[in-house]
This record gives C-alpha cells, sequence and structure tokens, in this order.
C-alpha cells in the first residue's frame, strides 16, 4: 500500500516486539465437548461446540471442527463454530492450523470417555475407527490408521502401561502414558512447471512455489530424477519467482502433492517429446518402436531388452535443438471429487512429573504416520521432529500474556515468551506406513507436515493425567496447575 501511495519500493521493517502483535498468532479459543457411547465404547453421538477469536476489523476462521467431523464414526453429530470479535490484531495459522486446537479438544475428551468406560484408549479409538469418511460418507482415498495404532503401539510399549492413573513410577516421579489420534485434509490444488533440458544433458525445473524448510527443493529434484532418468546432481531446481510458472503457497501440507505433480507431469512429457524426436531420428534404431518399449533412465533413451540407448544431450544436437522446453499444469481430475483425502497419525507419549513441584518432562515420544509414499525419509522424519516439538511448546510451555487493557501482548519477546529448547525435547522414534495413495496424485504421496502435530498435544496431555488423576483442559499445562 505504501509503494502504491509514493509510487516507490517501501522497505517495512519491524521489531521483535513488534511482530507479535503485527504478523499474528494462534487464536484462543473455548471449546465445550460431550461424547456419549454404548458401555462397549461404541461412539453414538457427539457435541462439539467451539467459540474462535477474530479481530474487529475482520473475520478470521479456521478449521478447528474438522477432526470432529470425520475422525469417529458416530450416527450423531451437532458441531457449531462461532466467533468473537475482539479489541485485537487479526490471528492466523500460526504453530499449527486450527485442527491442532481442535483435535486437543476431541481427543482430550476421547481419553476422558476410556476412563469413564474402564476402557483402554487405544482400544476405544479402534472400535470407533470409520471405514468411510463420516462427514461426507465418501470413501478414503487410502487409510492405513488401523496400521498406526499397531505399530506406533508396539514400538512405545502401550502394553506396559498401567491403567490406573498414579500407578507408575520412576523413583520419586510419577511417569505417564498417553496417547492420540490425528487426521488433516491431504488436498491437490493447481500447479504448474517449467522443464528446460539442454544439450550438455543438464535439466532445469522452474516454479513459482517456495521453500521455507521442509525440503522442498530436495524433493522436486528427486521427483524430476525418477521421472526424467536422469541423476540428481545433472538437475538445478528454481523456486520463489514470480516469473516462473505459477504454484500455490506453501502451507496446507499441499506442496509436495500439488507442485511435485506438476513436475511429475512435466517430465513425463518431456520423456515423451525425447521418445517422438528417437523415432524420428536417423541412424538411433528407434524407428517404429513404440513408447512402452523404451525406458529412460540414466539420461539416455533405451530399448527394452537391447543395449541399442541414445543420450538425452545427443538426441537434441542430432535434433538440431539448442534446447528442449516444456511447460506443464497438473491439477488432477474428477477422480478427486470421488474420495475423502486425509492423512492419518497415532501419536504415543511418555511424561515425568514430580509430584510436589509439578514439572513435567517429556521422556519418550513415538508418532506413527499415514501419509502416503515417503519421497524422502531424512526431511520427512525432521517434519515431525519439529511438529513434535511444537507440540510441546503448545501443551507446556506457550502462553502470550495479554494487556487487556490494549489488546497487547506484554511477554513479546523471546525471554518471556517460553518455547522448547533441545533439553525439553526427547529422542523420538517416528514411524511411516509409507503405503502409496493411488489417487491422489502420481507419486502416491499424501500431505504431511500438520499431521505431525494434529493431536500431539493431547497425546501429552492425556499422559499427564495417566502420570497424576489431574485432568488439565486449558494449555499450557504449567506446573502450578498440577502442585500437590
Amino acid at each position: 500500500m505504501g509503494a502504491k501511495l509514493v509510487k516507490r519500493p517501501v522497505k517495512v521493517v519491524a521489531k521483535r516486539e513488534q511482530v507479535f502483535n503485527l504478523v499474528g498468532y494462534r487464536p484462543g479459543s473455548v471449546q465445550r465437548v460431550a461424547l456419549g457411547a454404548t458401555a462397549d465404547g461404541k461412539l453414538m453421538g457427539i457435541t462439539h461446540h467451539a467459540f474462535g477469536m477474530t479481530s474487529q476489523y475482520e473475520q478470521f476462521t479456521e478449521r478447528i471442527l474438522h477432526p470432529t467431523k470425520s475422525m469417529y464414526q458416530s450416527p450423531s453429530l451437532n458441531a457449531t463454530y462461532r466467533l468473537v470479535g475482539l479489541d485485537m490484531s487479526t490471528p492466523c495459522w500460526a504453530r499449527g492450523p486450527g485442527e491442532t486446537s481442535g483435535a486437543f479438544a476431541l481427543e482430550s475428551a476421547m481419553d476422558e470417555l476410556s476412563y469413564a468406560l474402564k476402557m483402554d484408549p487405544l482400544a476405544l479409538r479402534r472400535a470407533n475407527f470409520a471405514s468411510v469418511d463420516p462427514e461426507t460418507e465418501k470413501p478414503w482415498s487410502s487409510n492405513y490408521l488401523r496400521d498406526c495404532y499397531e505399530q506406533g503401539a508396539r514400538t512405545f510399549g502401550w502394553d506396559k502401561r498401567n491403567p490406573q492413573p498414579r500407578s507408575m513410577r520412576d523413583g520419586g516421579m510419577l511417569i505417564g502414558m498417553g496417547m492420540s489420534a490425528g487426521i488433516y485434509k491431504s488436498d491437490r490444488a493447481a500447479a504448474s512447471a517449467r522443464a528446460r533440458l539442454g544439450t550438455d544433458g543438464s535439466l532445469l525445473i522452474q516454479t513459482a512455489a517456495a521453500d521455507v524448510g521442509p525440503g522442498t527443493y530436495t524433493i522436486l529434484t528427486q521427483i524430476a530424477a525418477e521421472t526424467a532418468g536422469i541423476d540428481m546432481s545433472r538437475i538445478r531446481v528454481e523456486l520463489g519467482d514470480s516469473a516462473f510458472p505459477q504454484a500455490p503457497p506453501q502451507y496446507g501440507s499441499h506442496t509436495v502433492v500439488s507442485v511435485g505433480s506438476a513436475v511429475h507431469d512435466v517430465c513425463q512429457q518431456l520423456t515423451q517429446k525425447l521418445a517422438e524426436l528417437v523415432s524420428t531420428a536417423k541412424d538411433a534404431g528407434f524407428a517404429g518402436v513404440p513408447i512402452t518399449d523404451m525406458t529412460f533412465s540414466n539420461g539416455a533413451v533405451s530399448r527394452r531388452n537391447s543395449s541399442d540407448n541414445v543420450s538425452y544431450e545427443s538426441l537434441l544436437r542430432q535434433s538440431n535443438l539448442p534446447e528442449l522446453v516444456i511447460t506443464a499444469e497438473s491439477k488432477g481430475g474428477p477422480e478427486l471429487d470421488k474420495v475423502a483425502r486425509r492423512s492419518f497419525a497415532a501419536h504415543f507419549v511418555e511424561v515425568h512429573v514430580h509430584p510436589v513441584t509439578g514439572t513435567v518432562r517429556v521422556t519418550k515420544m513415538v508418532s506413527a504416520i499415514d501419509a502416503g509414499k515417503v519421497l524422502n525419509p531424512k526431511t520427512a522424519r525432521s517434519q515431525v521432529l519439529g511438529a513434535a516439538t511444537w507440540s510441546i511448546g503448545m501443551a507446556l510451555m506457550e502462553a502470550g500474556i495479554i494487556d487487556h487493557r490494549l489488546g497487547r501482548y506484554v511477554n513479546n519477546n523471546l525471554g518471556d515468551y517460553h518455547v522448547p529448547v533441545s533439553a525439553d525435547v526427547p529422542h523420538m522414534d517416528v514411524i511411516f506406513i509409507d503405503k502409496p495413495d493411488s489417487v491422489i496424485d502420481p507419486m502416491g504421496a499424501k500431505g504431511l507436515g500438520e499431521i505431525s502435530m494434529t493431536g500431539m498435544a493431547a497425546a501429552i496431555t492425556n499422559a499427564i493425567y495417566h502420570a497424576t488423576g489431574k485432568r488439565i483442559r486449558q494449555l499450557p499445562v504449567t506446573p502450578d496447575r498440577l502442585m500437590d
């Protein structure tokens, strides 16, 4: 707005304490959840009323009820979401989407129900597994939540848990074990990419997507290498320029599914063009050979069951082409509308709680994730570790203190606003079910980033209840709320 006013470039610099009020924050919410179930744990009714905050000058809404709508099978659901306008700046999707807050309420209630029924929390969730999406009644594109439950529980050692609260100790510390489930959308947006193959055999991929840290450069390079049959060392990916082909913003766990599909499709079209060129090239020996009998690997077109091959650079020179450039858009087809697209997770947490001071230490974490085919286990695991760290902060320490006279944060610095550090984060086991989704995209991947955090805070507080017998429904769970 300033640049338009003065007709010159404008640079805006905010001090750190100003950032807390200017760029958004996770909105506070008040949620009321009621569950009705039979004696054997079958849910018969779910009520979830949520009140979310926004500013007076615009509406901010989030998907706070979506886990409740789709997580468990129930014949009856009563869910409402209302906004409360306050004299504060506008919230945003900070440190996790609305599903993060909504899952905390739902999964805490499920844990509380399990104790009321004297039923194992894991068994309760298994008993209410939804074989189709309860909200739309559409079949899942894929759903391996049961595998998450089984593998997560086995790795964690859930069978060693004494179900009685305050029954497990290690020296003077109370031990608690808790778990939760997670569900998050796996959307696919329209995206485009450009592939530029040079006469030196190198491949340049360009798309207007961003990489804010989850490893987008790496993943897109892998997809291009696998699809185009070119070694990763000869591929360069360029992002973050609006002059490049259109791509969606990087949020909502849909970058790989969306932009990755565009890279896959443009590289596939590239190999089809190479097949056309090699079929018409003189002395190549591929005349009349269908593309189904060709392979594309190691930077060359080869004939199946034959030693005949032509390198990409040689093929371009024979065709008198200085380069081969293809741009493609990818957005999926009507098959996406016929299914419910979600990622799933099961989180298991162990905590140690000091019975006098109320201090909590997370000592063990296991997350089992169904995010389709995992394209890069290292970068994928890093996302889950980051989500777990954020969840520890959400559950145990992160709290914005508001000056109610002015609607501003008073702990607007990293000295007073507490976030987890290395000493707060235990070793974590990350399990990927790693079964491809055959519907959402050609790579078989599903959304990963947010599912890793959805439900994790509840697993921590459920473990705290098991350790102490105290049900804390307000975050963060600071020591004063647990002191005897």
